[in-house]
C-alpha cells in the first residue's frame, strides 16, 4: 500500500463559501488601508493534495497573519484548470477572489480556442517554479529511461502516462517526445490523488509530475524518477538523466502564480501583491519551497510577473505551432468536482 493524500468531499450545497464583500469596487481603498475586514477566497483549479493545492494552503496560512482576514481555499478541478478559472471570471473583480494559475492551465492560451485570455487576469506574483520528471512505481518492470524508451518505440501509444490534462505542459512534452518517435498515451487526471494513484492502480504505466509534489511517495520508495525534464540533472537525483542530455530539450518548468481578475482596483492589487511579497520573504515559505524542490529563483513579484508569463506563453505557442494542425485546438473535457476547505 502507499499513503493516500487525504481530502474531504463536501456536498454541492456547501461548495461555495459565503464571501463578505466589505471591499466593494465602488469604494476606493486608501493607500494605508488593509483589506482586513474582508473574507478572501483563493481558488485552486485542481483537486486537493496536488502542488497547486499545497501552494494555496501554505500561502493562505501565511496571508492570514499579514492581512488579518480569513482565507478560504476552494478546489474547483476540471478541464485542465479552466473550470476554476471560469469561477474566477464570474466573481467580482474586487480582490476578494483570487486564483492559483498554474502552467498547466496557462498553457491552454497557446492553443487556438482558449476559454479566456491573458488580458483577463492580473498576476499578483509568480509564487514558485519547479522542474518536472517522469516517475514509475518502484516495482515497475522498467528500470531506467532507456528501458522505457525502448518499449515506447517498439509499441507506440501503448505505454500510458498520467498527466494533469489535455493541453497542459505535460501533454505538450508528450507531443514533443512523439515527434522524436516516442509515442506515449496521455491519461488526463485533474484530481491529484487519482493521478498519483494511477501507476499503482494500473490506470497508467508512468506519472508526469513535479518531484516536490510527490516527495512523500519518493521518500517511501514507492515512486522513482527515470528522466527529469530540465537543462541539468537535479541535485536530489544525480543518477537520473536530464532531458537535455538525451536530446529532448530542456523541458518547461511548472510555475504557479496567484492572480485576480482584470479591472481590479490598482490600489487593491498593490496591497495584495505586497502581502505576497511578505509571504515570499518569510522563513516558513522559503522552507516550503525547499521541500517542494522549487528553483532558487522561484518568486517573481508583480512588477515582473506579467512579462515572465508572456515569455512563457510565447515559448508554448511555438511548441503548439510545431504540432500537426489538428493539435492546435484544445480537447474539451467534461464534468468536474468541487471541494472547499476554509482556514
Amino acid at each position: 500500500m502507499y499513503p493516500l493524500l487525504q481530502s474531504r468531499r463536501l456536498s454541492s450545497a456547501f461548495c461555495v463559501p459565503v464571501i463578505v464583500l466589505a471591499c466593494a469596487v465602488t469604494t476606493p481603498m486608501r493607500a494605508d488601508e488593509k483589506p482586513n475586514a474582508t473574507a478572501l477566497e483563493l481558488i485552486v483549479p485542481f483537486g486537493p493534495g496536488g502542488g497547486a493545492d499545497q501552494l494555496a494552503r501554505e500561502s493562505a496560512k501565511l496571508l492570514i497573519g499579514i492581512l488579518a482576514a480569513p482565507v478560504t481555499v476552494t478546489n474547483v478541478p476540471g478541464a485542465t484548470g479552466n473550470t476554476g478559472m471560469a469561477k474566477l471570471m464570474a466573481a467580482p473583480n474586487d480582490c476578494t477572489t483570487m486564483a492559483v494559475l498554474t502552467a498547466d492551465t496557462f498553457s491552454l492560451l497557446a492553443y487556438l480556442n482558449p476559454g479566456w485570455k491573458m488580458a483577463d487576469v492580473i498576476p499578483l506574483a509568480i509564487m514558485m517554479k519547479q522542474p518536472s520528471a517522469l516517475f514509475l512505481p518502484a516495482n515497475s518492470r522498467f528500470k531506467t529511461w532507456a528501458d522505457f524508451e525502448k518499449e515506447a518505440r517498439l509499441r507506440p501509444d501503448k505505454l500510458r502516462v498520467a498527466i494533469t490534462g489535455f493541453g497542459s505542459p505535460d501533454y505538450l512534452m508528450l507531443q514533443q517526445l512523439a515527434a522524436k518517435g516516442i509515442r506515449l498515451a496521455p491519461v488526463p487526471l485533474a484530481n491529484p490523488e487519482e493521478r498519483y494513484r494511477a501507476p499503482f492502480d494500473e490506470q497508467a504505466d508512468a506519472l508526469y509530475e513535479q518531484p516536490g509534489d510527490v516527495q512523500s511517495l519518493i521518500d517511501a520508495k514507492q515512486l522513482r524518477p527515470i528522466i527529469v525534464f530540465n537543462a541539468t540533472r537535479l541535485a536530489g537525483f544525480k543518477d537520473v538523466p536530464a532531458s537535455s542530455e538525451l536530446g529532448f530539450g530542456n523541458g518547461r518548468n511548472q510555475f504557479r502564480a496567484i492572480v485576480v481578475r482584470a479591472g481590479t482596483d490598482p490600489a487593491k492589487v498593490k496591497l495584495m501583491s505586497e502581502a505576497l511579497d511578505k509571504v515570499a520573504a518569510m522563513p516558513q515559505y522559503k522552507s516550503f519551497l525547499d521541500k517542494q524542490e522549487a528553483t532558487s529563483n522561484s518568486y517573481v513579484p508583480a512588477i515582473n510577473a506579467a512579462a515572465f508569463m508572456q515569455g512563457e506563453l510565447d515559448v508554448m505557442k511555438k511548441i503548439v505551432e510545431a504540432l500537426p494542425f489538428h493539435a492546435h485546438y484544445l480537447i474539451q473535457e467534461g464534468g468536474f468536482e468541487r471541494y472547499v476547505e476554509p482556514f
